[in-house]
């Protein structure tokens, strides 16, 4: 719903239309600019929002164009095919009809793959070359945990999957009894269990799977759908839904997270090397106006509820983290001289650059809490870009350098 509202991807839509461009059209083309926004972002969860708008832009285009789609009749045991499948097409299926998902594009950290998770549906996804639209009919055995897809599967196949089938459900009662059950390693230290979002609509399914907080917010969304910075008032609304649909456990919010792979059309940062240049809290401390705004709204956003905290991306120095404090503790000041009652709320950093972990002790002396960005870390600590084919081979979160810098972190930060 935030996309439809007058201060995105609406007034887009109508500025475009003001220049003489034809609703359709205009339409067509704001979606567009919004869709290659996303793809190119290396974040691997903003990446695959591409699709949540490609399906949104579809179906206003198909309303303003008056299109009435054809009835579908769903069989039992169906199994949805499309080259690229939306959370909407899930959502029409029958309720206890629908038994597994192929997608031609997409990924596993895709809405429709998440959903599918929490739904307990076998799901393929990026199943390149697949011909989705010569199977309409035919039988299909989806292998999901291979992700692999069977035509015309012989009887012997049919009853080897419905044993796999009946031992997934009888797991899963089974895992339904420890839900609630604490996290505890082996040696007996206990693991909260934290979860990382970026939308609304995360919160639900977050809570059904006993998410005991957020350790990630992005915060970077709704300025990444808008056409200008979202004012003080727009971005306080949209942390107050966050802060309050997990009260009363803690919300971790990170500062406005941009460059590298994020990019504002409106607040354009062209550089030849994007991902060791002008980012994260680099962009906001030289901007500290953008930093005020958001800290502020996130205050006024946690009166009443006091679960937020507040991390700080990109840190390198201890000098980014004083200024980064200053400006924290005159935002805290402003809005409790405005009548805002709200106490301090707890500051991390994100430890994701070689710098931070070997300043790890200095750092965890300034703050409340650390927070380990393994994306990030991994990349840098192994000059390995992940996108990239040619080298992604050589990404790797257990590589030895990368556990050490962990242990390091670990020891240094107690």
């Amino acid at each position: 719903m935030m996309m439809l509202d007058d201060a995105s991807l609406g007034s887009e839509v109508t500025n475009v239309i003001n220049t003489g461009e034809w609703a359709q059209g205009a339409l067509r083309s704001v979606v567009s600019e919004h869709v290659k926004r996303f793809e190119l972002m290396d974040d691997a969860y903003l990446r695959e929002r591409a699709s949540d708008v490609k399906d949104l832009g579809r179906r206003l285009l198909a309303y303003l164009q008056e299109e009435r789609q054809q009835a579908l009749v769903y069989p039992d045991n169906t199994i949805l095919v499309s080259e690229e499948l939306t959370p909407a097409m899930l959502g029409e299926v029958p309720e206890g009809k629908l038994v597994g998902l192929v997608s031609v594009q997409g990924s596993g950290n895709s809405h429709v793959a998440i959903l599918a998770r929490a739904m307990g549906i076998p799901t393929v996804m990026g199943l390149v070359d697949f011909p989705y639209s010569k199977v309409d009919g035919i039988d299909l055995v989806v292998d999901g945990y291979h992700g692999e897809v069977f035509t015309n599967p012989s009887e012997i196949m049919r009853k080897q999957f419905g044993k796999v089938v009946e031992e997934e459900r009888q797991l899963s009662q089974g895992l339904d009894a420890l839900r609630e059950l604490p996290c505890v390693t082996l040696d007996g230290h206990r693991m909260p269990l934290w979860v990382n979002t970026g939308l609304l609509a995360d919160v639900a399914r977050a809570q059904q799977r006993g998410a005991e907080g957020v350790g990630l917010y992005r915060t970077e969304v709704p300025f990444m759908i808008n056409q200008r910075f979202p004012s003080e008032k727009e971005q306080l609304a949209i942390y107050r839904e966050q802060l309050a649909a997990f009260h009363p456990l803690p919300v971790t919010m990170r500062s406005l997270d941009i460059g590298g792979d994020k990019s504002l059309s409106y607040f354009p940062i062209k550089e030849d090397n994007p991902f060791l240049g002008w980012r994260g809290i680099r962009v906001t401390l030289d901007h500290p106006e953008i930093f005020l705004v958001q800290t502020r709204a996130m205050l006024k956003a946690s009166e009443g509820l006091n679960n937020l905290r507040i991390l700080l991306p990109m840190i390198s120095s201890t000098h980014e983290v004083e200024e980064a404090l200053h400006l924290i503790h005159r935002a805290w000041g402003e809005v409790r001289d405005e009548g805002t009652d709200v106490p301090m709320p707890p500051v991390g950093v994100m430890i994701e650059v070689p710098a931070a972990v070997y300043q790890t002790r200095d750092l965890a002396r300034q703050v409340d809490f650390l927070s380990v960005g393994s994306n990030d870390l991994t990349q840098y600590l192994l000059a390995v870009d992940r996108n990239n084919p040619r080298v992604a081979d050589l990404y790797d979160y257990l590589h030895p350098a990368v556990l050490q810098a962990l242990q390091s972190v670990v020891r240094d930060a107690h």
